[in-house]
């Protein structure tokens, strides 16, 4: 089934992004800050762009195996009525929510977030039984090798 659905995995993603583009009614989206997920052997990174932001603007949960970044981006442009005309406003804001499918087992307690320059970096390290293990194979004579010796011994 994996095979079937390659293909098609680039515009599964292209549909989710426009979701995201746009709000629960119809409207523009606010703010969607963009995200990195890195899974290797030994833990999960998330890096997301969140300018701007101080640690008390956002809030992190880790539930299953989805991880939600919640926060706000504030408007800075608030009208005072002194008569300013906004001529282009291309930077999102207002509330966000970002959900992200990172691998099953992995422990809330165990998140280890900061945050830096606009950037929140999250490391989840993997419990032992989801890091893979190498078998070590030892030398010596095959099984069928030993039953024909003793046979034509």
């Amino acid at each position: 089934m994996t095979m079937l659905t390659e293909p098609f995995a680039p515009l599964f993603q292209l549909s989710r992004d426009i979701d995201r583009l746009f709000g629960r009614n119809g409207s523009l989206a606010g703010y969607i800050p963009a995200a990195d997920v890195v899974v290797t052997d030994e833990d999960v990174m998330v890096t997301m762009d969140v300018p701007g932001l101080k640690v008390d603007d956002l809030e992190i949960e880790l539930e299953n195996d989805v991880l939600t970044v919640r926060g706000e981006r504030n408007h800075p442009y608030v009208g005072n009525g002194d008569g300013r005309a906004w001529q282009r406003i291309e930077r999102g804001f207002g509330k966000f929510e970002r959900s992200l499918q990172v691998p099953r087992g992995l422990n809330p307690d165990a998140i280890e977030a900061s945050l830096d320059a606009g950037v929140l970096t999250l490391r989840i390290p993997k419990p032992e039984n989801l890091k893979p293990r190498r078998v070590e194979i030892t030398a010596g004579k095959a099984n069928g090798a030993r039953q024909l010796e003793t046979a034509t011994g």
